[in-house]
């Protein structure tokens, strides 16, 4: 008879009956085995193959036990069948007390179980860290999202921001300029008025000197008259002296009688000449006397106008001077607007390639937004993918590890929690109610049921022993299929403070723990865990089951030193 294996190697096993050759017990071991590995850890494809190796490997232990109802056989079967059932139980061994071949098969057999459990708890132990990581990776894509949204909402704001910034600018670029062509006009102007006020002050100096002339030549005019009073007085003094000859004269000529009648008309001639000499030199002093008096008014006149014409020309020299400096503050702030100006300018230019920048980085704010969201779903994925692998790996036990004690601890305490959920079934208490009621002024959000506080009174001290017996669990917990926690440890149950930051720490208890129902887990089930602390973790859950009903699970939280993970 002929098995074929694998590619194109053939075994022959003898046809005549009798004692059957090792190498077909360990390779029907070898295929059995393979084929329930292939089975819980595969897909479709390592499904099919794992029944080809099964069938393959129960027809040659068919065909040994055919040949052969050994007990060696029928240990092998047997050891066989418990590898491959539901349990998965690979720490089976073959005992060596045989003698010749099949004590060599079984020790063959044993030696070939050791290195697949060793195989195995190292595979086991590489999907926690595949695990562990894809948690990791999950929170971190997590917070990566988070933090890509948060950049998307600010690169928008930026570039709104710019956006309004760039107007602005462009309205201060056109105001700037404006007043830079304000400030330029009113500088021409000022320069002219300044212009205009030196030549003012010029032509003032002028009118000062022309008044200095005039105001000299009345002087001299004064002065000319005078002398010219000095001498209508002599003349006048003449005159009188003349008139008074004259009537003397014609009194010695009225004297003299006839012979002096000729004289006496002379002498009347020169008195009359006299008097009207007196008579114009009296008219000609009457005038003087007003010339005088108009000169010296208008010397009074020409020194007030020069007077003026100092104060004059001394305030536009200092009108001058003002507008001298305001000219010079004009030229100072013309200059500074064009530097402002260009400053605008250069700003405006700066901006408009920020503005088109902000645009870019809102682009891409928005492509690795939906980036993160791509691979925080990749993660996801992913993290549910290593689960699911770890879960289907975790099924199989091997009799020691890090894992398989703590599935017998949270196994024997499952079984206590039943005990007491029983009890309070069986004393009327619904534990099946899941009337979730909110409490009031609590965040985070507390929930009450009938069934809490007696739950809480049955198994307080239970939880609070297992937080106390330092087996390196984070918690230990039952959870309804709602995900709801009735109790906690002690320390974790303060009554709520109001404060949300220290009641998220302080007071865990009668919250939800699961958004979504709690599926039943078989057996058992092994995946990570983030906590709403920020912890990533492993959460190890066996179902709870009261009266044949399903009412939740006891959750363990594990870390990675926990499961012997460095």
């Amino acid at each position: 008879m002929a098995i074929m294996t694998s590619g194109a190697t053939t075994i022959q096993m003898p046809a005549a009956r009798g004692r059957p050759d090792w190498r077909f017990l360990a390779l029907a071991g070898v295929q059995l085995l393979t084929g329930g590995l292939l089975a819980w850890t595969g897909g479709t494809v390592m499904t099919a193959a794992a029944a080809v190796l099964t069938v393959c490997g129960l027809a040659l232990v068919a065909t040994m036990r055919g040949t052969r109802g050994s007990g060696s056989s029928d240990r092998l079967i047997e050891a066989l069948r418990t590898a491959a059932d539901e349990t998965g139980d690979l720490s089976v061994e073959l005992p060596a007390s045989a003698s010749g071949r099949e004590r060599e098969a079984a020790i063959l057999f044993n030696r070939f179980m050791e290195r697949l459990r060793s195989a195995l708890e190292d595979l086991r132990r590489h999907s926690i860290k595949v695990t562990l990581t894809s948690a990791q990776g999950r929170k971190a894509a997590e917070e990566a999202q988070r933090d890509a949204g948060q950049q998307e909402e600010y690169s928008e704001l930026i570039y709104n921001a710019s956006e309004e910034t760039a107007r602005a600018i462009e309205e201060l670029s056109s105001r700037s300029n404006t007043l830079a062509e304000v400030n330029s006009r009113n500088l021409e102007a000022a320069q002219a008025s300044v212009a205009d006020l030196a030549r003012a002050a010029e032509q003032i100096g002028e009118v000062s000197e022309s008044m200095r002339e005039f105001h000299g030549t009345v002087q001299q005019l004064e002065s000319t008259s005078d002398n010219i009073q000095a001498i209508l007085g002599t003349v006048q003094g003449f005159a009188a002296q003349t008139n008074m000859l004259a009537l003397n004269a014609a009194i010695e000529a009225a004297r003299a009688g006839e012979q002096g009648r000729g004289f006496a008309v002379v002498a009347d001639e020169v008195r009359t000449l006299a008097v009207k000499v007196r008579g114009s030199a009296d008219e000609i002093g009457g005038l003087l006397e007003t010339m005088t008096d108009v000169v010296s008014r208008t010397i009074g006149g020409a020194e007030q106008m020069i007077g003026r014409s100092e104060q004059a020309r001394e305030t536009v020299d200092q009108t001058s001077g003002q507008f001298r400096r305001m000219v010079d503050d004009f030229e100072t702030t013309h200059a500074d607007l064009l530097q402002v100006s260009s400053a605008v300018e250069e700003l405006s230019v700066t901006n408009r390639d920020i503005h088109g920048r902000s645009g870019e980085i809102r682009d891409l704010g928005l492509r690795i937004k939906r980036d993160m969201e791509r691979s925080n779903d990749n993660t996801a994925e992913l993290l549910e993918s290593t689960d699911e692998a770890l879960h289907k790996l975790c099924q199989f036990r091997i009799g020691r590890g890090h894992l398989e004690s703590a599935l017998e601890t949270i196994e024997s305490r499952r079984d206590q929690i039943q005990q007491e959920i029983q009890r309070l079934v069986d004393q009327g208490v619904d534990m099946f109610d899941r009337n979730h009621q909110p409490i009031a002024d609590t965040e985070p959000q507390k929930y009450d049921t009938p069934w809490a506080k007696p739950f809480q009174q049955a198994c307080q001290h239970l939880i609070d022993e297992w937080a106390a017996s330092n087996d390196g669990a984070l918690y230990c917990l039952p959870l309804d299929n709602k995900g709801y926690v009735a109790v906690h440890r002690s320390e974790l149950s303060q009554p709520p403070t109001g404060d949300p930051q220290v009641d998220l720490a302080r007071s865990r208890h009668m919250r939800f723990f699961q958004s979504r129902e709690i599926p039943h887990m078989g057996r058992f089930r092994l995946q990570s865990y983030l906590r709403d602390t920020g912890e990533v973790m492993f959460n190890l859950s066996v179902p709870i089951e009261v009266g044949g009903r399903y009412w939740g699970g006891l959750f363990m939280g594990l870390t990675e030193a926990t499961l012997g993970i460095e």
